[in-house]
Parts: C-alpha cells; sequence; structure tokens
C-alpha cells in the first residue's frame, strides 16, 4: 500500500459500522445519492438538517427537515454528521469546521459522472505505481501534501484533510512569471470571471485572449464582456474543446457545471486547442472544461510542444485525473514542473495541476 495513504476504512465501512444515530446535512442531489446508499445496504438515517435560514417545514425524502437545534434536543450530542453538500463559502466552510470539531463527521466523496471508478482500497492498490510515480515527480512537498490529502479524504470522507492543504487560488497562481505579451486561452471561460481574473494578474497588458465556453447562456455574457474590451483582444467561441473537431452532445445549464452527455439536451461544436490557438504563441492555458480535460489536452499536443505554455488543469472531475492528467501533460512535455493546489472548497472539488517548463 502506498505509505501516504493514512485511512484503513472507507467512509461508507463507517457508517455501516456505526451505531450512532446518522443525521445529513443538506438537501438535494448528494442528499439524494447518500440516502439511496443507506437504504441499498440497510444503513437507518435517523434525520436530516439545514442551516437555520434554510429550514421553512419543508420536506426531503420522508423527513421533515430540521434546525441543528432541534437535532441535538432529540439526539443529544453523540451523533454522526453526514455533510451531504458542497460549498466554497467561507461561512459555510467554518460551520463544517466547527460540527467536526463537535460531532462525527463525514462528508462522503461522490461521482461527479455516472459510472466513474471512485477511490478505493481496491482503486488504490490497482493504479499503485501510477500515483506513485505522480507523487515522487510532484514539483514541491506542498504538492504532495495535497496529493496525499485528497486521496486520505476521498476514501475517508474526514473534511480535515482539506482544510489542512487548502491554498489561496492568488497565491498559488504566483507559482507563474507573467509578462506583457501574454496568449491566454480559457477553457470553460463561464462567464468570464477568469478572463477578470487574468487581467488582473497582468494589470491590463497583454496580446491576446481566446475565450472558449459551449454554453449558451455563458457565451452571452463572454460576448459582453468582449464588448468592453479593445478590439479584437478577445476572441469569444462558442464551443466544446475536444481532441478532434465535430460535435457532441452537451448538457447546457447556464451555470458552471454544465458538461457533455450521453443524452443531451443539446448539440455543441467542439474542437481543439491546436486549430483554435492556430499561430498565436500561446504562453497561458487554464482548463476547466467538465471532466473533458484528457481530450482537451490530446488536441492540444502540437501547441504544448511548440509554446510550453503555462498551464492550470482542473484535476476534481474524474478521480483518474490524479494520475493520468499529470502523466500525459509530462508525456506531452517532459520538461514541465507541475504542482498540485487544493483552493477553499468541500469536497474536494476546485483541484488544480499548475504546470511551467522548468527552465536550465
Amino acid at each position: 500500500m502506498l505509505d501516504f495513504i493514512k485511512e484503513k476504512k472507507s467512509v461508507w465501512e463507517r457508517l455501516e459500522k456505526n451505531s450512532k444515530p446518522i443525521v445529513l446535512y443538506g438537501m438535494g442531489n448528494g442528499a439524494d445519492k447518500i440516502i439511496d446508499w443507506c437504504e441499498n445496504h440497510q444503513v437507518p438515517v435517523a434525520g436530516v438538517f439545514a442551516s437555520d435560514e434554510f429550514v421553512r417545514g419543508q420536506v426531503f425524502r420522508g423527513f421533515t427537515v430540521r434546525k441543528y437545534s432541534d437535532i441535538i434536543a432529540e439526539f443529544g450530542t453523540d451523533i454522526f454528521i453526514v455533510i451531504a453538500f458542497a460549498s466554497e463559502g467561507e461561512q459555510v466552510l467554518q460551520r463544517f469546521q466547527e460540527l467536526d470539531a463537535l460531532h462525527e463527521t463525514v462528508a462522503p466523496h461522490l461521482s461527479l459522472f455516472g459510472g466513474e471508478e471512485l477511490v478505493s482500497a481496491a482503486w488504490l492498490k490497482q493504479h499503485e505505481t501510477e500515483l506513485q510515480q505522480v507523487y515522487d515527480r510532484l514539483a514541491d512537498e506542498q504538492s504532495r501534501r495535497v496529493f496525499a490529502a485528497t486521496l486520505n479524504y476521498k476514501l475517508s470522507g474526514k473534511i480535515k484533510y482539506l482544510f489542512d492543504c487548502t491554498t489561496a487560488r492568488a497565491d498559488d497562481l504566483q507559482l507563474f512569471s507573467w509578462g506583457r505579451n501574454e496568449v491566454y486561452m480559457d477553457l470553460g471561460a463561464y462567464n468570464g470571471d477568469t478572463v477578470q481574473e487574468f487581467l488582473q494578474l497582468v494589470q491590463g497588458e497583454y496580446q491576446q485572449i481566446i475565450a472558449v465556453e459551449p454554453d449558451r447562456k455563458n457565451y452571452r455574457k463572454l460576448r459582453a464582456l468582449a464588448e468592453g474590451l479593445e478590439q479584437g483582444k478577445l476572441t469569444v467561441h462558442q464551443v466544446g474543446i475536444w481532441e478532434q473537431p465535430g460535435e457532441l452532445g452537451f448538457s447546457d445549464s447556464g451555470g458552471r457545471q454544465s458538461s457533455f452527455c450521453l443524452k443531451p439536451k443539446n448539440v455543441v461544436p467542439v474542437d481543439t486547442i491546436d486549430h483554435l490557438a492556430g499561430d498565436w504563441p500561446v504562453s497561458y492555458i487554464k482548463m476547466d472544461v467538465e471532466g473533458a480535460e484528457v481530450q482537451a489536452l490530446r488536441g492540444g499536443c502540437a501547441t504544448l510542444q511548440r509554446h510550453q505554455p503555462k498551464l492550470f488543469v482542473a484535476a476534481y472531475h474524474y478521480d483518474a485525473d490524479l494520475y493520468r492528467l499529470p502523466l500525459l501533460i509530462w508525456q506531452l512535455v517532459p520538461e514541465y514542473k507541475l504542482y498540485l493546489r487544493k483552493h477553499s472548497y468541500v469536497p474536494a472539488w476546485e483541484l488544480n495541476f499548475l504546470a511551467v517548463k522548468q527552465r536550465d
């Protein structure tokens, strides 16, 4: 077994062997999945609670949604809390930590996409060679700390691992150096928030921005942003990123998690990094393309090999991305130094690889 894996029991084993009243904190898709698992494994759920401001007597899966104080009044403090929703809000994350200090608390790692094989003891054993290879080659101790903490969290559901390895995104971007002639590709540009981030990093001085966003509502917001910048310096493409041009089914939600899917509401054109980059000397690529990161990298091999741009690549959509993304990046550009950073979020979202070419 990998030396940096400290946890022995999965979160699901802990739930099965637990004798305390199990109460879920939160409602929605995550809570649905957890209750489904509990029902399938004959694990009783004692109740559901929400933050006080969201409690209005509603019912979720047969449970009256209650306040935390009501749960404590009925069951006492010796309870097992299962956090069943995701958040990056500072106050909510502080609340998670407070609950973790008072009670046995977990936030189970759940699949973002159906059919994914998740981290388990068997998964860790199966991919031991690749995981150790990546761990040993990461650029610094913080990267190895994040790598180990993420895997221990995903196995155990213990949120302390996430808080112990979190750093600020703004600080981590200082791993990169910035010039006045940056050519930036924003893949999964959403509503322009990371374009705005880039503009601050370069203090408004750059050569070109190429922004890609397939979602219709988000694309309109990007177009509005482009109109406010110097003409021609922000090019917006309403396409998805893939390893070859074509069309793919797409779940067009208007939010951050629009993604390719097998049973689509819509079909969108897809294109490659290499084609969209053209002759531009790309110097920085941010890539958060909802699980298509591997395909995006494959479609950008010429650009990466020619220019060795700085990379900021999302690594939280699939568990396998923890090893297959870095191994692919090193295959394309062996000179890359690769960092792994975790930003504020529960569960293990906002996990990113940052790559920069190692100088002689």
